[in-house]
């Protein structure tokens, strides 16, 4: 099964060996705080409140830099940038590529400290 998600193993493995027995931590803080930031963009995107959007787009994106979540990452840049034009239109399809992409990002993360 192929998937568009890539992960930047070379920037995970280092940082698996700077964190040692926190890099486990991290992934389960990611997963979590992603999760609730998706949550408030949900809500958000019903009003749509977009300063809410901007911001928790923001937020995943920055945390998903850091953890090579790349393409994930450019999925919540685009977001951001609509909510700052408070452009609503194709907010909702860009939500849903975040949420598939959030959804196989954190499986695998899943799998490494598995």
């Amino acid at each position: 099964m192929q998937n568009n998600v890539v992960l930047d193993t070379a920037m995970l493995a280092s940082l698996r060996e700077l964190l040692a027995d926190k890099f486990v931590e991290l992934v389960t803080t990611y997963n979590r705080d992603c999760a609730l930031r998706i949550d408030a963009i949900r809500s958000a995107l019903l009003a749509p409140e977009f300063a809410v959007i901007n911001h928790e787009a923001h937020g995943i994106k920055g945390s998903s830099r850091n953890i090579g979540a790349n393409s994930l990452a450019d999925l919540c840049e685009k977001l951001e940038q609509k909510a700052r034009a408070q452009d609503p239109a194709g907010m909702e399809q860009l939500f849903t590529a975040i949420e598939q992409d959030f959804a196989v990002v954190s499986a695998e993360l899943t799998q490494l400290i598995a």
